[in-house]
């Protein structure tokens, strides 16, 4: 199962992905949303005015994840398509607005300020 693990007070530690496709952005109808509201409005309140300018800087729909023949791939969307204002990355490299990126496990994926690690565990078959 493939997973991305975040390292911050207003995420989850890890969220499994367990669709073909999961989009990420501040909106709530996203699958993985930043911050995490259900996290978010936990933190003291001026914990959260401190971190209001750094989560701006992900788009409403910054980037989806694609599962294409079992594997997974990162897609700067941003919203209306046009590309997030504040870039998707793969191990410090800014993906071009469009393109899928493949990802292996162990990448460094950051939606504009915000870093998570892609982890997938390969099934095991005897």
């Amino acid at each position: 199962m493939a997973k991305l693990i975040f390292n911050y007070p207003f995420m989850m530690r890890e969220y499994p992905l367990t669709k073909d496709r999961i989009t990420v952005g501040r909106l709530k109808e996203h699958d993985i949303i930043i911050p995490d509201y259900r996290v978010f409005r936990s933190l003291n309140v001026e914990i959260q005015r401190q971190l209001v300018k750094t989560l701006a800087k992900v788009s409403r729909f910054h980037a989806r994840l694609d599962r294409i023949n079992g594997i997974y791939h990162v897609v700067d969307v941003g919203t209306g398509g046009a590309g997030s204002s504040y870039g998707t990355y793969v191990n410090g490299l800014r993906l071009e607005t469009g393109k899928p990126y493949l990802l292996k496990s162990g990448d460094r994926i950051r939606f504009g300020p915000i870093e998570c690690t892609f982890e997938e565990e390969k099934d095991e078959k005897s």
